[in-house]
């Protein structure tokens, strides 16, 4: 004959933890990461129209400075639509599957 099955004594008595508490996340999630990519897309292409202007207005800063800050906003502003590209297209694809 099978012997019963004994209770488990609730969810609380699993490694202290209620269904209550949440657990603290210690890395960004990718809304964070992706947030934070924006903002420094943004940061670079404030900085080189900074430097434009202050190259336009005869300031210290040498040309050499301002394409180098330009081709940095340029490039981040490019990896930043292949991105979102790559994210369309998986979304697209993901779309696309059956269930």
């Amino acid at each position: 004959m099978v012997a019963p099955i004994a209770g488990t004594g609730g969810i609380s008595g699993i490694g202290g933890v209620t269904p209550s508490q949440t657990p603290e996340r210690t890395q960004p999630g990718f809304a964070e990461k992706v947030g934070g990519a924006l903002e420094s897309v943004s940061e670079a292409e404030r900085q080189a129209d900074a430097l434009a202007q202050d190259v336009a207005a005869g300031g210290e800063t040498s040309v050499h400075e301002l394409m180098v800050a330009t081709t940095k906003a340029t490039l981040s502003v490019e990896l930043l639509v292949e991105l979102r590209n790559k994210a369309i297209e998986a979304y697209q694809e993901v779309m696309r599957m059956q269930v």
